[in-house]
């Protein structure tokens, strides 16, 4: 391909993203007839069709599907470039970030996050994903699908372009469970928590020999593990609790903010004589954005977002 520059490219990203060609001419500064003219000769230098329009909808040829992949990563390459090579003004940024994390209860606040940065930088945008919490989420970061991941362990320590930091931990002391739990009342002894059936959103794998580190602490005690349900989505796991007698151990402030927000559930403190347990929180990324300005912002918020919960 000949005779395409950065802001034609940029042009058809935002044409496709936006199925508008005004509101595409829009963010970045044209006319609709300019952008339409520049749309023009930039599918010229493509030498066959890479989108269609089919009524109101811009739509992408196979040949198309193949070449939009490159278009981006040439885009966000090059506005990453421009971004880190000056002052960073986040309210100037335009970039997409993409922030993966593990569903916890509480924290981090992406709620927060994404007002601050509709707030700060009303003109980037903040996707999030769900992790597969596996090497496809490495790859993804090396591949720049993928800006942060939040997981819940470290990296191997043999993944030398990755970055990580302990991003924050949660004191496991509260179990969720329905209000109308018919064997607990207003308090729980150990006996009657090791008693009950648990649910644990468990999103590493299901395999057994990566246990609950709350199981594994109860086995070192000398107590037996808890008989439990493993589950990698936790919405999944709150319908249960709230539809049944499991039991779920979360934080103080997990607890705080389900029971705020789910009326089907109530919270009690764990048993005084429960080994203490905490769950970690892990804040990973490549290399490639190590240096990057707005990256660096990116994940300032984070930290920010996760605040005090390092205890």
């Amino acid at each position: 391909m000949k005779n395409a520059d950065i802001k034609q490219l940029e042009l058809m990203c935002e044409l496709i993203e936006t199925q508008s060609l005004s509101e595409a001419a829009a963010r970045l500064g044209m006319t609709p007839s300019a952008a339409s003219q520049s749309l023009s000769r930039l599918r010229a230098t493509f030498g066959e069709e890479v989108y269609v329009r089919q009524g109101n909808a811009y739509r992408l040829t196979p040949h198309g599907e193949q070449v939009m992949g490159g278009v981006r990563a040439i885009v966000r390459h090059w506005n990453e470039a421009l971004q880190a090579s000056g002052d960073f003004d986040p309210s100037t940024c335009e970039l997409r970030f993409a922030v993966a994390c593990v569903a916890h209860t509480a924290s981090p606040d992406l709620v927060r996050l994404h007002a601050d940065m509709r707030r700060l930088a009303p003109r980037a945008t903040l996707d999030f994903q769900v992790p597969l919490h596996n090497a496809v989420d490495v790859q993804s970061l090396r591949a720049g699908k993928l800006d942060v991941l939040c997981a819940s362990a470290p990296p191997p320590p043999d993944m030398r372009d990755v970055h990580h930091e302990l991003l924050c931990t949660h004191a496991l002391t509260h179990v969720v469970l329905g209000r109308g739990h018919p064997r607990i009342g207003e308090s729980m002894t150990l006996a009657q928590y090791l008693g009950e059936e648990h649910l644990v959103a468990h999103y590493r794998n299901l395999d057994p020999a990566s246990r609950s580190p709350l199981d594994a602490a109860l086995l070192a005690h000398g107590h037996a593990a808890r008989r439990a349900t493993y589950v990698q989505s936790l919405w999944t796991a709150l319908h249960m609790v709230s539809r049944s007698d499991y039991l779920l151990t979360v934080s103080a402030e997990g607890a705080r903010v389900l029971e705020r927000y789910l009326s089907e559930v109530r919270s009690l403190p764990l048993p005084p004589d429960m080994p203490a347990v905490r769950s970690e929180l892990h804040m990973i990324w490549h290399e490639r954005t190590h240096r990057s300005r707005p990256h660096q912002w990116l994940r300032e918020r984070l930290r920010e977002v996760c605040a005090g919960t390092i205890q």
